[in-house]
């Protein structure tokens, strides 16, 4: 059995189990200790769930934690991700960052002047004013303690009158129906922005391709031009997405 087979099956045992002690995936999957090892350190650095003592444990009953949760996770995938994302902020202009984990990791890796960065996110701010380059506005509203984004009515009809060279967005869970999000008014806002975008940029790790536990819907996934992923899709999700999409992978 692969590692991806047997990380699949931890999930499905989660779903049940909610905590899940190391000798006893030893002892289901009759491999050693490393290779379980191995196999929780893929699922916590992804995000996808949390290490306990002497095992891992479940996220939440929806399978998605709240950004706070996901903060504390620290992937080099994301990291990667984050690399390749800022490299396609390549010429000054007007960009829109959305709410993500690995979004906020971009600030450091933009080296291009003239840039103007609009984003709903807290975290996105802080991290991005420390790169002088950058000039950054925040979308104005009520804040999301939680979840750490601004919004409200009056940001949609001001996104209006804005066009955004690229908006760079994450998601929970995507399907053959779209991109997908835990939050509803990031969602809205989200759409709006991409309304207003000459490109669609979407960073998604591969785990999250069939992930339908997220509600709120962010876009069509024939709304995406460029894909920034960890691992090749399958050919069915391939056709989700239209035929010009451009994957970047890590």
């Amino acid at each position: 059995m692969s590692q991806q087979e047997r990380i699949t099956e931890i999930k499905q045992l989660l779903e049940t189990k909610h905590e899940l002690k190391t000798g006893y995936l030893v002892k289901h999957f009759k491999v050693s200790n490393d290779t379980v090892r191995r196999d929780i350190l893929k699922l916590v650095q992804t995000g996808q769930a949390i290490r306990i003592y002497g095992g891992i444990a479940a996220l939440n009953l929806t399978g998605v934690p709240e950004y706070l949760t996901r903060t504390h996770i620290l992937s080099t995938i994301k990291i990667a991700m984050a690399k390749l994302a800022a490299q396609l902020i390549n010429s000054p202009g007007l960009y829109f960052l959305g709410t993500s984990t690995t979004l906020v990791q971009m600030g450091q890796y933009i080296d291009q002047n003239g840039v103007t960065i609009t984003t709903n996110s807290i975290d996105n701010v802080v991290s991005f004013i420390q790169n002088r380059k950058l000039k950054v506005e925040i979308i104005g509203g009520t804040v999301d303690n939680l979840n750490r984004y601004t919004y409200s009515m009056t940001a949609l009809s001001e996104i209006r009158n804005l066009t955004f060279k690229k908006v760079f967005i994450g998601a929970s869970g995507i399907t053959a129906q779209g991109a997908f999000v835990i939050n509803e008014n990031d969602a809205n806002l989200i759409r709006k922005v991409i309304q207003q975008s000459q490109q669609v940029i979407l960073i998604a790790e591969n785990y999250k391709f069939g992930n339908q536990a997220s509600p709120y819907k962010l876009c069509d996934c024939q709304d995406v031009d460029i894909l920034i992923t960890d691992k090749s899709l399958t050919k069915s999700a391939e056709k989700w997405f239209k035929p010009k999409l451009k994957i970047l992978r890590v």
